[in-house]
């Protein structure tokens, strides 16, 4: 079997490592025990990690939780998980709340510069965290989903990093 790669370092944020993700100009960023959450300075919060991958397609996926509004948790735009490239939103998966994972895939021609994009929310002082997260092509995620125990059991893998992948 080829080994299967999460190109988030450090995918469980707050833990020993880099921390990957910055906030945007409207957002502070926080970490904590496998989570980075974006606060809200303003609407349009993010936090973002800029990576260059070559040509291919991609899977970026995290999950969302820990909200600390009072009211139900909203996003500018409804922006959830996205992508930029060169100022532009390049894939988007949207914001429908909390408690969940969201997933998507995207497409490059070429090398590309990518920023990747984690939705805080749009009221001020708010925040929303995320934790769990990958970055692979989709060839690695499809064989990530696929595996199983030796029982042949689905183990439905959505992320994984190298302390929690069985082995």
């Amino acid at each position: 079997m080829s080994e299967i790669r999460n190109l988030l370092h450090n995918p469980r944020p707050g833990m020993p490592g880099v921390a990957e993700f910055t906030a945007g100009p409207y957002a502070t960023v926080a970490y904590s025990a496998g989570r980075v959450t974006v606060t809200a300075t303003q609407t349009f919060a993010y936090a973002q990690r800029d990576i260059t991958l070559p040509a291919g397609d991609w899977v970026y996926s995290a999950f969302v939780g820990n909200y600390t509004g009072s009211d139900e948790c909203t996003t500018t735009q409804n922006r959830g998980l996205y992508v930029v490239v060169g100022g532009k939103a390049h894939a988007n998966q949207p914001f429908t709340g909390i408690d969940k994972r969201y997933t998507l895939q995207f497409h490059l021609d070429t090398e590309t510069t990518v920023s990747l994009r984690l939705a805080g929310p749009a009221t001020i002082g708010e925040s929303l965290s995320w934790g769990a997260m990958i970055l692979a092509s989709k060839q690695d995620y499809d064989v990530m989903r696929s595996l199983t125990d030796a029982h042949g059991q689905p183990l439905n893998l959505t992320w994984f990093d190298g302390d929690t992948y069985p082995r």
